[in-house]
């Protein structure tokens, strides 16, 4: 019965994650009562591991609750995990990401049997190959992956700081899906609500969060306002995301700039010389090419690739009533006024006569 359950799984996770090579992984595993006897993983279950002594020799049922350990954290080790983990690991931290992905994978299918295992490199290999495929650009290329049975190892087998970044694959999945309307409903949990001043906002700020997830939100709203046409509020998320990006996230940066620069290249005002739809576009292309250089930017947008003007500042607005000072010049042209004289007569008529109030101001 034992070994029926387990042949059950394993063609279900065959069929799940493809052409996998199922192997006997050697392991050591720490018992509350028996030791640290190695052997090799034949197979998982949720209940435990199939475990034999022997390589290729008759396993047996090992319950999780016999090993020692908490949770994800059972005492269990896999031989394996560092040496096979190594290339693609170093393919992800050289930014190789299309290799990244596949070399991923492959970790992922030889292994499929330990997918079961709390803590297990297979599924971790799993998460990492949707990671490397999103770094990479080949967003349609997440979908099967994030929505297949084996996906729900990363979030049940793994520790928490995997959950939260595999709940924004999911988003990007669901663009690489062209699934717009979905997306944008499920980005809207993010934001804050629209109520008060915040109704003002062209586009709706989005609840506390780090910059390295509020980035990708503004990147992903940028991708369904676009779809939607409404390219103002678009642009407007691209500034956003290469703003919040540009220190943490090149690759993101590099796409959003990317984005504006196509938009803003579309823009009529620009064919038709506006100048501040010029300077929009230089200022954006300037800052592309001193970040990433303008060598490989497009033969169309290397032009907007200058420094733009400083905008000049003009005199400063005059007061209502008040009158422009007269310059050295002019006060030393000035006619000078008679100064009174002391003991000068009164004006005839004017002798005797109260001197009028001033008018009320």
């Amino acid at each position: 019965m034992i070994k029926s359950s387990f042949l059950a799984l394993n063609l279900l996770l065959l069929a799940s994650i493809g052409s996998a090579q199922v192997r006997e992984t050697p392991v050591t595993i720490g018992l509350i009562e028996g030791g640290n006897p190695q052997g090799y993983v034949q197979n998982s279950n949720e209940q435990g591991i199939l475990f034999a002594t022997a390589q290729g020799g008759a396993g047996q049922l090992v319950p999780y609750a016999k090993i020692r350990g908490e949770g994800l954290a059972k005492l269990i080790r896999f031989d394996d995990r560092i040496e096979v983990m190594g290339t693609p690991r170093a393919l992800f931290a050289a930014g190789k990401f299309a290799e990244a992905a596949q070399a991923f994978g492959k970790v992922a299918r030889d292994y499929a049997i330990v997918l079961s295992v709390p803590d297990n490199f297979a599924a971790e290999s799993l998460f990492y190959q949707i990671e490397s495929l999103r770094r990479a650009g080949q967003y349609a290329a997440m979908a099967p992956l994030v929505n297949a049975p084996v996906a729900k190892s990363i979030t049940a087998k793994l520790s928490d700081s995997y959950k939260r970044i595999h709940e924004f694959q999911k988003l990007w999945a669901l663009m690489g899906d062209n699934k717009m309307d979905d997306l944008k409903a499920a980005l809207a949990l993010y934001e804050e609500p629209v109520t008060g001043s915040s109704k003002l906002l062209s586009v709706p700020n989005f609840k506390k969060a780090p910059t390295s997830e509020l980035s990708q939100l503004s990147f992903l709203r940028a991708k369904v306002y676009d779809a939607a046409g409404e390219k103002d509020k678009s642009l407007e998320d691209y500034y956003r995301t290469f703003t919040l990006a540009y220190g943490n996230d090149l690759t993101l940066a590099k796409l959003a700039m990317g984005a504006a620069m196509v938009m803003q290249k579309e823009d009529p005002l620009l064919a038709k010389g506006d100048p501040k739809a010029l300077a929009q576009m230089q200022s954006i292309a300037y800052l592309f090419s001193l970040r990433f250089g303008a060598d490989i930017m497009p033969e169309g947008f290397k032009e907007y690739a200058v420094r733009p003007p400083m905008p000049k500042l003009g005199p400063a607005p005059k007061e209502e009533g008040a009158e422009a000072p007269a310059t050295e010049e002019k006060k030393a042209d000035a006619p000078k006024a008679d100064a009174p004289k002391a003991d000068a007569p009164e004006a005839a008529g004017d002798k005797g006569k109260k001197a009028e109030p001033a008018p009320p101001q």
